[in-house]
């Protein structure tokens, strides 16, 4: 009877030697590292504003101009009676890998209810693929509205804003 008992102990004290050791071996943390090289490269940008031909009476009163970051532009147009109006056709380009998306698009003036701003061919959202262009207008126009204002030319200053976000 003392054999088996010391033979019981001896096999459960050999079982809990392997629970242990089984336990240590799984419980290790496994450390895992590496590095990853990013070769992303993001250039969205205005690429060139042009104006196009004037309507009525319109002119260009100063070239449209592109801010450093290329993301924005300033444009003047001076316009002399309602209906005059002036397009300017915008071409925006990624040169980047990166595909975009147009995240917000603004417009500053400073000038008469008399002149109205719109733009076409592109809105909130749209996407620009990585090595595409895209081209949309911007328009100044006088509008035909009741009470004209006193002076005789209006200038429209504009400057539009290009807020671009990575697309998914």
């Amino acid at each position: 009877m003392w054999v088996n008992k010391n033979a019981l102990m001896g096999s459960l004290l050999a079982i809990i030697f392997v629970m242990a050791v089984g336990y240590a071996v799984f419980a290790t943390q496994l450390k895992i590292g590496g590095l990853v090289n990013s070769t992303s490269k993001w250039d969205v940008h205005i690429k060139s504003i042009t104006a196009g031909t004037p309507n009525g009476t319109a002119s260009v009163k100063t070239e449209p101009s592109v801010s450093a970051d290329k993301l924005s532009a300033t444009f003047s147009t001076i316009l002399q009676k309602p209906k005059d109006s002036l397009t300017y056709t915008v071409v925006v380009e990624n040169s980047g890998n990166l595909d975009a998306s147009l995240a917000d698009i603004v417009f500053t003036t400073g000038n008469s209810e008399a002149i109205e701003f719109t733009y076409n061919g592109i809105s909130k959202n749209d996407r620009l693929n990585s090595g595409k262009t895209i081209s949309f207008t911007v328009t100044a126009s006088y509008k035909d509205i009741n009470n004209q204002p006193e002076t005789k030319d209006l200038v429209s200053n504009v400057n539009m804003t290009l807020t671009y976000v990575q697309a998914y």
